[in-house]
């Protein structure tokens, strides 16, 4: 079973795995409600809405098409 570092910020608590990394994003006010309303709806936190919507908008065709024109996947990571 693998271990995950804890950290605490501004009272949030979010588990950091070794593969992967953090992204801030700022939102308005009425979006982030919003947002928060629909994880808890689909029962889920915000981070994982979060990345649902991250993986909806990569799978797009316009975005698929962008990562293999310019070949974005062939690239190794930060």
């Amino acid at each position: 079973m693998r271990q995950y570092l804890i950290q605490r910020r501004g009272g949030a608590v979010a588990a950091k795995r070794p593969d992967q990394k953090a992204i801030r994003v700022y939102v308005e006010s009425d979006t982030y409600s919003l947002l928060k309303r629909l994880a808890g709806i689909r029962e889920q936190s915000l981070n994982g809405l979060m990345n649902d919507m991250i993986e909806d908008w990569l799978a797009l065709s316009e975005q698929q098409e962008t990562i293999d024109r310019h070949r974005l996947d062939e690239f190794e990571e930060d």
